[in-house]
């Protein structure tokens, strides 16, 4: 069973794009992110977000949680669509649970993705020891190549959303 992953830089718009998808293909949607946040919850009896949690438990235990997310929703029986927290496809556990299915990356140009993850504040992935405009080039380039890596097809999405969900339906058909 092959799922339908998307990959891709944070605020590129993965969930965005994954649930319109999903809704028209009608196949569940899993944003591996809310995953994350539904096992933390679980095991520590608090309810935080992404942010939160990797802020609290440090970004190695927070990708340790994030690929046990990843491996339950590897198992679902039906075909799903699956987007990734941008650090997701980092860890070589990871690469090596997706690289069997579809692979789509999604990306938008740099300085839009930038602005739109500053609006929420500096993201806990972002070194403390630099500007967070110099963390976020040096990640973008790290993670490009890990991405480029990994893609079976690669979306630009600075235009519609509507535009972008038809671009990825007529390339998986």
């Amino acid at each position: 069973m092959k799922h339908l992953i998307l990959i891709g830089y944070k605020s590129v718009g993965k969930s965005a794009i994954g649930r319109e998808l999903a809704h028209e293909a009608k196949m569940q949607f899993i944003d591996l992110d809310e995953e994350v946040e539904k096992i933390y919850k679980k095991e520590h009896g608090v309810a935080r977000n992404c942010r939160q949690i990797m802020l609290t438990i440090g970004q190695d235990a927070f990708r340790e949680l994030e690929h046990k997310a990843l491996k339950i929703a590897l198992q679902n029986t039906s075909r799903c669509v699956i987007s990734l927290g941008g650090g997701t496809p980092l860890l070589v556990n990871n690469k090596t649970l997706i690289k069997d299915h579809t692979v789509v990356q999604i990306t938008a140009p740099k300085n839009i993705v930038f602005e739109r993850i500053m609006i929420n504040g500096k993201p806990a992935f972002f070194s403390d020891d630099e500007h967070p405009l110099m963390s976020f080039n040096r990640t973008w380039d790290d993670r490009a190549m890990v991405y480029d890596a990994l893609t079976s097809i690669k979306i630009d999405n600075s235009g519609s959303l509507d535009e972008a969900v038809r671009i990825i339906r007529e390339k998986i058909n």
